[in-house]
């Protein structure tokens, strides 16, 4: 009997010191979990969570979980996108445009704006509320004014004709019509209110529209009010005629000077103006240039009379000028 307690006694001295035994393994367990934490938040090549555990020590589940075969896939660096050109990065400077202008002639005066209708922004601009002889320009005015005369209705078709002719050929029998049948001074007046334009004045003798008063910034106001807020119909007709402008004018004259000469791989669609006040000869080129219209340019100058036959040159230096500031967004 003593042999068997004995016995019994051996065994269970033997058990409990192999349940002692494992327990003294556990720490390395829990040491591996830690290291999994870790793990998470450093690239995976860095642990090896293998080398962790020895070789004799049971591995639980949950480790096994972690140390499978497929790779963690590395987080995606999404490229920010480009950050759109500061619209004081596009200016251009005024000094380039008022050297090449009066290189061709000293004494002229000369005054002009450019707007980028995309950015909504002046890119250059130089004497923009001095006031010039409108010549033809203000007949961009008498055409405003004429669609205005039934709420922007479509006008009948003679209409829409003597619009398309004033405005492409520069028909001074057209204007003067319109003119006379719609007010005269008037008709500035009244577009001067609807656009708001602070400098535009209409003309002292009531019957030289030429003579009304104009500046680049109220041109730059008025081309916008036409791309802007015309209806669609009226937009397009103002549009297509100015865009259909020929070289030789219904008086003879070339009226390719300024943005089509200056600008000559360039979508353009222009309002020119040409003649005498007084004593100055004026020389004037507006309109939209790039895709989309995008840009309003307009020039202006004067000089003396006897300077007539050299101010074309002028307006147009200044449209080259701005050639290499547009680039690819003229075309």
């Amino acid at each position: 009997m003593k042999r068997l307690l004995t016995l019994v006694m051996a065994v269970l001295l033997c058990v409990v010191g192999a349940g002692l035994a494992s327990a003294e393994v556990a720490p390395t367990v829990h040491h591996s979990r830690a290291a999994r934490r870790a793990r998470s938040t450093l690239p995976v090549a860095q642990v090896s969570p293998v080398a962790q555990v020895p070789p004799a020590a049971p591995v639980p589940p949950a480790a096994r979980m972690t140390t499978a075969a497929t790779p963690v896939p590395s987080p995606v660096t999404i490229p920010a996108a480009a950050p759109a050109p500061s619209p004081r990065d596009q200016l251009i400077p005024a000094a380039t445009v008022t050297q090449a202008m009066q290189a061709v002639l000293p004494s002229a005066g000369i005054g002009f704006e450019v707007f980028d209708r995309q950015t909504d922004t002046v890119l250059t601009d130089q004497n923009a509320g001095r006031q010039f002889a409108s010549m033809s320009v203000v007949k961009l005015l008498i055409a405003l004014d004429a669609l205005d005369r039934d709420n922007w209705s479509a006008p009948d078709d003679a209409t829409q004709q003597e619009i398309r002719q004033m405005l492409t050929t520069s028909d001074d029998e057209t204007a003067d019509s319109l003119w006379t049948a719609d007010g005269g001074p008037a008709i500035v007046t009244r577009m001067a209110g609807l656009l708001g334009l602070t400098g535009t004045r209409p003309p002292a003798d009531p019957g030289e529209w030429g003579d009304t008063l104009i500046t680049p910034r109220d041109m730059v106001t008025v081309y916008r009010y036409i791309t802007d807020q015309l209806p669609d119909p009226d937009r397009g007709l103002v549009l297509g005629a100015l865009a259909a402008a020929p070289r030789v004018a219904a008086d003879g004259t070339d009226q390719y000077f300024g943005i089509p000469d200056g600008l000559p791989h360039a979508t353009w669609a222009i309002k020119q103006g040409w003649g005498t006040s007084g004593s100055q000869a004026v020389m004037n080129s507006t309109g939209l240039v790039g895709t989309g219209w995008r840009y309003v340019v307009v020039l202006l100058a004067s000089a003396p009379a006897d300077s007539y036959s050299t101010l074309p040159a002028v307006v147009t230096a200044g449209a080259a000028a701005l050639a290499g500031s547009f680039g690819a967004a003229a075309s």
